[in-house]
């Protein structure tokens, strides 16, 4: 029987017992080529399937004891260290084992395999950052490999020498040492072609390393297509990554992401944590761009652990940057710059220069946060000067951009302008749109500091155009964080063309950085649905829907009791804690899945130039008699922007956005007091509300009151916390602002479009109540009237259900909830309302799809967003009006339930006497005011705005 024929007929048997019953029985056949043959399998396996190499090493050892010939065993010992080492990342073990072949080989004067042996030991030695050795190894090797005509394992080590180089930062000599490799392998023919692709792996990291990302990409596409075409689909992946790394340098975070994804599926059906995790490392990066922190300290946690276990601790320290810039970005100095001086000491300790310059330029960056600027410009220089020697023109940029800073605030614009145009120029030729938004905004405020204004408008005009291009590349869900640490660009803008007297341009810049992402999806048509879009998706859309269900099953078990009277007010126990740290890390992973699941279908995200930020047009939608009022916060200082169907003007307010902060908190204080006063206390609570009401309105009103006056409609567009001020509410000392006008809300300017163009169905009114378990009798009174005024469908208590309101909800024109609400300020995608068969949260609203004209959101908080970056509302509201919803009612408090359903009776009643939605709820708001209504069981009156302000009116205030 030949080698070949002996190792078909031994690999058909999987079990291990039988594989060595049958070597035992042909022992006499097994010489040196059966033995390399086994090696050569091993290999081959190590790149599709860890374990199967793993088990053919110990075939080997069990060969070897029966031929009792010891280079049997180094062929095993090699075997196992290039799984344990490549496949497993346990570099020391690998170390130790390619040790103990080279001594077998050594011992029997084979210097050739001794030579051989030490090939696999170059990366394990580079992982363990022992460069010198590993160069000292390297160098005796090749001589003898090239001495004896050893082309195939000399071109495999020239390889692994020329990573080496790379990791040193040497990455001349590497790109250099590779293309040397690359000539072997040619020289070898067909038999050389599947080293050809690791070849191009490995020229596609150092080519990114230069800056020249056209051709990294290029050489990792071609190694992706090479070893796929030869099976080794695990060194696929490992291409796959380094094009998803050099995507992320670019700003293509969406790309690295969906990347990413797929390659760590491949690392975890392998068996490779070791790899899975390292994943994690890179996926950090990209969530620190999105300024995803939380997610950023969990994976480098993760990282961590595991990598010292490793004892890689170059990844280790990598790691331990990426947290502190994570910290750095959270304020939390002190905790950056120690966990930066532990990666400089592991970095040190390596000899690696450019990591180690790479962690003090993250230390610059705190300085600068800490105004220490001389300090700053230090380190950041000296940076400069490192990553310079290395060739390294990206990093370079980057350290310039930092010193610019620095120079800037010290006053030093010339100095200031050359670091930022080296920069500018970098980003110019390499592309970076990360360098390019960055030294266009600094060029911008060099010239606005030295009073050049138009100059410095067109150079932040620059800048918010890479930025969009940037933003325009991601998964729409992902836009709303990256914009957090960027609104000053737009803040600049929108100062200097008020200074130059250009208040529509102003506006335009102000409109462009709020409320994008729920603008492009209605622009865009972009669905958030939890579906199949192909078959990659099944899995991720199966353990959704197990994971939702399981959440629902905790959450229905674990409900807490509701105040009475209340529509959200919920109390806690010690009994719920474990159940609600079970909800939470299913909501977290829910989270994360979803996410994974839209990241692989924005194809939308794939062209930039297809998402040029526009604003839409505002004044051809505005009515006679109507003026749009919106606010925009600049350092701290509040605009109002005045727009009429005529004419646009700007107005700086005189208040404070601190100082309405502290008032707003006061007046929370008061509304929360409330529900749990006396009857002696309502008066005074009364008397105080209107106060801290009165301030408001003297800060946020009385400037504009002259412009304000001639128009019975105002349309209000808040900025930043003020989303959580009742605007209909602020009192001049002898009413209130509904008291004079009709008011209703937009979450930006822009969306006034979409309001008047939104698909309505025909007609009908679905109602829907819930009492909560008898909670909130209330509510389904309240219900069951409303759908008699408008003759609607009525759906109650166990009638009440999402399947209900899925099927209902696309053919109403009206849709009105009434039921428990909860707002979820930790986590917005599960706020909700309680419906008899579990939670209507955000997340299942994405799944809606509405015709309708108007939803009321009649429970506690319905009408609560997080603020998030470009002053974006996460939660119900963004949610229903990307569902197609033309207005909501929505409520920024607890609600009390009676006075509740008597506003809402109202409400309806004159809508289906024809009043338009706004004059409805001003009506029924009216009502209160004037002590109209029923007074409560205790006889007090429901003046206090906390029985009727609650409820404000989004979008179209037409008619139904």
């Amino acid at each position: 029987m030949d080698a070949q024929s002996l190792l078909e007929q031994l690999l058909e048997l999987l079990d291990t017992d039988a594989q060595q019953r049958f070597l035992a029985a042909h022992v006499s056949a097994l010489d040196d080529q059966v033995a390399s043959a086994l090696k050569a399998q091993a290999d081959q396996f190590l790149r599709v399937d860890i374990q199967r190499s793993l088990q053919i090493a110990s075939l080997l050892y069990f060969m070897a004891e029966l031929t009792r010939r010891t280079p049997h065993r180094a062929l095993g010992l090699l075997a196992e260290a290039n799984a344990v080492s490549i496949g497993l990342g346990d570099y020391q073990r690998g170390v130790e084992l390619y040790d103990e072949a080279a001594q077998i080989y050594q011992a029997e004067g084979r210097l050739v395999e001794q030579a051989r042996s030490q090939v696999g030991k170059i990366g394990s030695l580079r992982n363990l950052g022992r460069y010198e050795e590993a160069v000292t190894i390297g160098q005796w090797a090749n001589a003898v490999l090239a001495a004896h005509g050893e082309r195939r394992a000399q071109a495999t080590l020239i390889m692994n020498m020329g990573t080496l180089y790379d990791r040193m930062g040497n990455l001349a000599q590497a790109l250099d040492t590779i293309n040397q490799a690359e000539g072997l392998y040619r020289q070898l023919g067909s038999e050389g072609e599947p080293g050809l692709g690791l070849v191009h792996m490995n020229q596609a990291v150092v080519l990114r390393n230069l800056g020249r990302f056209d051709e990294s990409i290029q050489a990792s596409q071609m190694a992706r297509a090479m070893l796929t075409r030869w099976g080794q689909h695990v060194e696929s992946a490992r291409a796959q990554q380094s094009l998803a790394l050099t995507y992320f340098v670019l700003g293509r975070y969406n790309e690295a992401l969906d990347n990413f994804d797929q390659v760590r599926d491949v690392f975890m059906n392998d068996g490779r944590l070791r790899d899975a995790v390292l994943v994690e490392l890179f996926t950090s990066d990209c969530l620190l761009q999105l300024r995803r922190f939380a997610d950023v300290l969990e994976k480098c946690r993760r990282v961590r652990h595991l990598f010292t276990e490793l004892g890689s601790q170059y990844v280790v320290a990598q790691a331990i940057v990426n947290e502190a810039i994570a910290y750095a970005e959270l304020a939390r100095y002190a905790e950056a710059l120690a966990s930066l001086a532990e990666a400089r000491r592991l970095f040190e300790a390596e000899g690696n220069r450019v990591w180690v310059a790479s962690a003090d330029l993250e230390k610059a960056v705190v300085l600068l946060r800490q105004a220490q600027y001389e300090a700053c410009l230090a380190v950041a220089q000296d940076c400069a000067h490192v990553f310079r020697q290395h060739d390294l023109p990206v990093e370079e940029a980057q350290a310039c951009l930092v010193a610019a800073r620095a120079t800037l605030a010290l006053g030093r614009y010339s100095h200031a302008e050359r670091l930022a145009a080296e920069a500018l120029t970098v980003g110019e030729t390499r592309i970076v749109p990360t360098l390019l938004y960055q030294a266009h905004q600094l060029m911008g405020a060099l010239a606005a500091a030295q009073g050049q204004l138009p100059a410095a408008l067109v150079e932040y005009d620059r800048a918010i155009e890479e930025l969009e291009r940037l933003r325009g590349r991601l998964m729409v869900e992902f836009r709303v964080g990256f914009l957090e640490d960027k609104e000053g660009i737009y803040e600049d803008a929108v100062e200097l063309c008020l200074n130059l007297d250009q208040p529509l341009r102003g506006l335009e810049y102000a409109e462009r950085a709020k409320s994008r992402a729920l603008l492009d999806l209605l622009a865009h048509r972009l669905d958030l649905s939890i579906q199949v879009r192909n078959a990659t998706d099944r899995p991720l859309v199966d353990e959704l829907a197990r994971l939702r269900a399981e959440r629902d099953r905790l959450c229905r078990r674990w409900e807490s009791d509701t105040e009475s009277g209340e529509r959200g007010w919920t109390s806690s126990s010690s009994e719920r804690q474990q159940a609600q740290q079970d909800v939470l890390a299913l909501e977290q992973r829910i989270t994360e899945l979803w996410h994974r699941l839209l990241i692989r279908n924005a194809d939308y995200a794939r062209d930039a130039a297809l998402w040029q930020v526009r604003t839409e047009p505002i004044q051809p939608y505005l009515q006679p008699g109507t003026l749009l009022l919106e606010y925009f916060a600049i350092r701290g200082q509040f605009v109002a922007f005045l727009i009429t169907r005529e004419t646009v003007r700007s107005v700086r307010l005189p208040g404070q956005l601190a100082d309405a902060q502290r008032r707003m908190q006061r007046l929370w204080l008061n509304l929360k007091t409330m529900p749990h006063s006396t009857p002696d206390q309502v008066g005074y609570l009364e008397r105080n509300v209107r106060d801290l009401l009165g301030q408001l309105y003297a800060a946020l009103i009385e400037p504009l009151i002259d412009a304000l006056s001639p128009y019975p409609q105002l349309v209000i567009v808040p900025h930043g916390p003020l989303h959580y001020l009742p605007f209909h509410a602020l009192h001049d000392g002898q009413s209130y602002l509904v008291q004079r006008h009709e008011i209703n809300y937009l979450p930006s300017s822009s969306f006034l479009r979409y309001c008047h163009e939104a698909q309505l169905a025909p007609a009908g009114l679905v109602a829907i109540g819930h009492s909560n378990a008898g909670r909130l009798l209330h509510a389904v009174q309240e219900a069951r009237s409303i759908a008699g005024l408008m003759k609607g469908q009525v759906w109650l208590e166990q009638a009440a259900t999402l399947a209900q309101l899925r099927e209902a909800a696309t053919e109403a024109r009206v849709l009105h909830l009434a039921a428990h609400g909860d707002f979820r300020p930790d986590n917005p995608l599960f706020s909700g309302l309680a419906l008899d068969d579990g939670w209507l949260t955000t997340l299942d609203i994405f799944n809606l799809r509405l015709r309708a004209s108007l939803v009321t959101l009649s429970a506690c908080q319905t009408g609560r967003s997080v603020v998030s970056g470009g002053d974006e509302l996460l939660g119900l509201m963004r949610a229903f009006l990307s569902a197609g919803a033309a207005s909501l009612v929505l409520s920024l408090w607890a609600v009390e339930d009676r006075s509740t359903e008597q506003l809402m009776k109202c409400f309806y009643t004159k809508m289906a006497e024809g009043y338009t939605k706004g004059a409805a709820l001003r009506f029924a708001q009216l009502q209160f005011i004037e002590g109209q209504v029923e007074p409560r069981p205790d006889r007090q009156a429901c003046t206090h705005p906390y029985f009727w302000a609650p409820f404000f009116l989004v979008g179209d205030a037409g008619p139904l």
